[in-house]
């Protein structure tokens, strides 16, 4: 058996070169570019997860999205992970096998909540509509009354089209028809005015590297107390260990009981970003 590395060679050597990406402009729909003093928050020195300092950041952080989201409430996290972690860890959490969801889809991410959404094993009902356009009352309204589903899911903003769905009265339909409604934010948190409770939706989801103009790699969530209140209320178990968020709030909330090793220096860019 080997007790010694092979000696490198010239292959190896430019992989060792020091990192020097070249600078972009980055006008596509993600990644955007970081704020100087977003990059100069990802070269701090690193503290444990569980350190005072870094719960105390976890608060903060947890503050500031609840004011860019304009919501109070409690479980409103980041995900570690990239913006479809955020959106799987909704739909994991919301949906039981079983359980109906109604997807609009009107673009490309509609399409991949309705991808994730059969992985668990629930009935998914497609509602469709040409990209670029949105949902009227009366479209959302007619399914509803029809399928009765538990969740209606929306793309608040369309990242592959730009087109931006109405939610207040989608929100106020949910209430009448006794569904959540899950809002997909992710390129508009930041980038227009939300107002979550206002509208009455009761879960959302972003990514970081769009309006908030973070790196990717964390992704805000939040669950108002009608989602929660399903959650606490599930039959069967969360089948995504990871994202399962009677674990994982038990490390935001009061608790601050570990659950994954958070990734400290993305923690920092979202808090100097937000």
């Amino acid at each position: 058996m080997k007790q010694e590395f092979p000696p490198v060679t010239d292959r190896h050597r430019i992989a060792t070169d020091e990192l020097n990406p070249p600078p972009r402009l980055l006008l596509g729909p993600g990644p955007s570019n970081a704020h100087p003093r977003v990059l100069r928050a990802l070269a701090t020195p690193q503290v444990g997860h569980l350190d005072p300092h870094f719960l105390a950041l976890m608060a903060d952080i947890q503050e500031l999205l609840r004011y860019a989201w304009q919501t109070d409430n409690d479980m409103t996290i980041p995900v570690s992970g990239t913006g479809s972690a955020a959106m799987e860890a909704t739909v994991a959490n919301l949906l039981e096998p079983g359980d109906r969801i109604v997807i609009g889809i009107n673009g490309y991410f509609g399409t991949r909540l309705q991808a994730m959404a059969q992985r668990y094993g629930t009935e998914v009902v497609v509602l469709q509509k040409k990209w670029g356009e949105v949902f009227t009352a009366a479209e959302l309204r007619a399914a509803l009354e029809k399928h009765r589903p538990a969740v209606l899911a929306l793309v608040h903003a369309e990242t592959s089209t730009g087109a931006c769905q109405p939610l207040a009265e989608a929100g106020a339909l949910c209430r009448e028809f006794d569904c959540l409604l899950l809002a997909d934010t992710v390129t508009s948190l930041g980038g227009v005015p939300l107002f979550l409770d206002d509208w009455q939706v009761d879960a959302a989801f972003s990514g970081s590297q769009k309006c908030l103009s973070c790196p990717p790699g964390i992704a805000p969530l939040t669950f108002g107390p009608r989602a929660v209140e399903k959650i606490t209320r599930r039959k069967t178990t969360v089948a995504n260990w990871y994202l399962d968020m009677s674990l994982v709030g038990k490390y935001w909330g009061a608790e601050r009981t570990y659950h994954h090793t958070a990734p400290i220096s993305m923690n920092y860019a979202l808090r100097e970003a937000l």
